[in-house]
């Protein structure tokens, strides 16, 4: 499957990213990029962004970038910093992953989010396994 096919086949059959509004806009050999639009039902008490939304975020587009391989992976390991709040006037967040390591088993990435004005929200490395099943098989 190319990056495009794995995108869109990512992006109908990930329920739990999509129930929280997750796309996947941009996916090529150890890179992806994807945004989330942020609603009421995202904030904490305290009115931003849920922290568990942002490490969402992150572990998918991470996985995406680490799928873009055109295995099926899954993820062993994230090691992630919240750096600023989402707070009001936020409404869109956006990851992008960078490839760090391309191993036959693990593959290690670079993840940004970002809030719409470019400020970083948050950063994490995190940890794929390949299970070795391609895109177009049954997994």
């Amino acid at each position: 499957m190319t990056c495009e096919e794995i995108m869109k086949y990512r992006n109908e059959n990930n329920h739990f990213a999509a129930f929280l509004g997750i796309r996947t806009l941009e996916m090529k050999p150890g890179y992806a990029m994807g945004e989330m639009e942020l609603q009421e039902h995202h904030k904490n008490a305290v009115g931003s962004a849920h922290g568990g939304c942002i490490f969402t975020l992150a572990d998918t587009i991470g996985g995406a970038a680490a799928a873009s391989h055109g295995t099926r992976i899954t993820t062993i390991s994230g090691d992630f910093h919240y750096l600023s709040a989402a707070m009001e006037g936020c409404t869109k967040l956006i990851g992008t992953a960078k490839e760090i390591k391309y191993g036959k088993k693990i593959r290690v990435y670079d993840v940004e989010i970002t809030d719409d004005t470019g400020r970083v929200i948050a950063k994490g490395i995190f940890s794929y396994y390949n299970l070795g099943t391609p895109w177009a098989e049954e997994g």
